[in-house]
């Protein structure tokens, strides 16, 4: 048996199987708290481990316009609040060396992001909090060289490492060679498995097949205004809905124009009357828009393939204009990914002997403000781990 890392009251390398678990990032105190009480009550049933995950920063999105999360301040005044209030040790994601020690008072584990693995400082500083860290492997990475990335976190004294495995690059997709989990295994370490990340299929949407329905902003999730509203009713609405764009439609749904941020701020450099000016004066009438079959590659082609590259689509359905949502550019070139491939690499990795599980869950994946295609559904989380404890327990005996 290899090296034992405790955590609070939950052991890696025991007789146990571990789980990390929760959102991707941190969008709200009320969200993160109702997700850690709800999987935590889920693995209480099952006398399962359980470390809640939540990143505040999510620095290595794939576009700019991406939600990034909380501030770090923030989102650790969240994580202090999970810890406290539901009484589960936390985990987030460190980007820099400054970071390390603030975020070490709040966590109880520190992560390193897969691309960032072999930054030196980085490690060492996270190392130097005295805190647990987790290593995740980058896609680039042999397993055996994960022996350098966790010397260096060891240099400081501190040898309270989880090393973690998320998946290869081969060529622009991913593969899970799960001989990657006994190779770091041998390095002593405790090794958890990414199942979500796993099945990323990274900046390869419009590859995969899938349409603008999966992709789109759901219309309710969007501000929609009338032709003859105020662009101060525009501005509100679009602050509570920031898609980057609102939809004007009549009152049965019927698409007759778009108006974007830029319409708005070239609205305001001139100073246009936002009290006066309606939706009519300013708005892009019969828009470029696509139907809600459209093909992610097809959509691409649209949005790129001209002089002035389209940032938003709006979505009908049918032959008709009735609209039923919006997509953005950065919809189309988020990390896509197979969840349904989640439950496979899982009992994949458990039967291959990992040490614990990460999962990404949220209550509302489609809705997720990141990694939504790879989240896995919390009403499915409870079914998930009873196989694979099941597993786990036929495995060790």
């Amino acid at each position: 048996m290899g090296k034992q890392v405790s955590i609070s009251n939950v052991t890696y390398g025991g007789k146990r199987l571990p789980l990390i678990a929760g959102p991707c990032v941190i969008e709200s105190r009320a969200h993160s708290l109702e997700m850690a009480e709800a999987i935590k009550s889920i693995t209480d049933r099952l006398n399962v481990p359980f470390i809640f995950k939540s990143s505040f920063d999510k620095a290595n999105r794939s576009t700019v316009g991406s939600f990034r999360g909380l501030n770090m301040e923030e989102g650790l005044n969240i994580l202090a609040e999970v810890k406290s209030e539901i009484g589960i040790p936390v985990l987030t994601d460190v980007h820099l060396p400054s970071q390390c020690q603030a975020v070490g008072k709040v966590v109880d584990v520190l992560q390193i992001p897969a691309f960032l693995c072999r930054q030196t400082d980085l490690l060492v500083a996270a190392g130097e909090t005295g805190k647990a860290v987790n290593i995740k492997k980058g896609q680039f990475l042999a397993p055996g060289l994960m022996a350098h990335a966790a010397e260096k976190v060891a240099s400081t004294g501190n040898d309270n490492i989880l090393l973690t495995e998320r998946g290869a690059s081969f060529g622009y997709d991913l593969i899970s060679d799960m001989t990657a989990i006994p190779k770091m295994q041998s390095l002593g370490y405790p090794v958890v498995f990414d199942a979500t990340h796993s099945a990323q299929v990274p900046g390869n949407g419009a590859k995969i097949g899938l349409k603008a329905k999966n992709m789109m902003q759901p219309i309710e999730e969007v501000a929609t205004v009338r032709t003859n509203d105020n662009l101060r009713k525009v501005i509100i609405d679009m602050t509570e809905k920031p898609q980057g764009a609102a939809l004007v439609i009549d009152g049965d749904a019927t698409l007759l124009g778009l108006i974007t941020e830029g319409d708005l701020r070239r609205c305001l450099a001139e100073n246009g009357d936002i009290d006066q000016m309606t939706v009519s004066e300013i708005m892009t009438s019969n828009p470029v828009a696509i139907n809600i079959e459209t093909s992610l590659k097809d959509t691409v082609s649209i949005m790129e393939d001209r002089e002035s590259q389209i940032s938003v689509l709006p979505v009908v359905k049918g032959d008709s204009n009735f609209c039923v949502g919006l997509l953005r550019l950065h919809d189309v070139y988020q990390t896509s990914g197979q969840r349904e491939m989640i439950p496979t690499l899982a009992k994949a990795a458990v039967a291959t002997g990992c040490d614990g599980l990460f999962l990404e869950v949220h209550d509302d994946p489609i809705k997720a403000k990141s990694d939504a295609s790879t989240q896995w559904p919390l009403e499915q989380l409870e079914d998930l781990l009873i196989t694979l404890i099941k597993i786990h327990k036929a495995v060790n005996g």
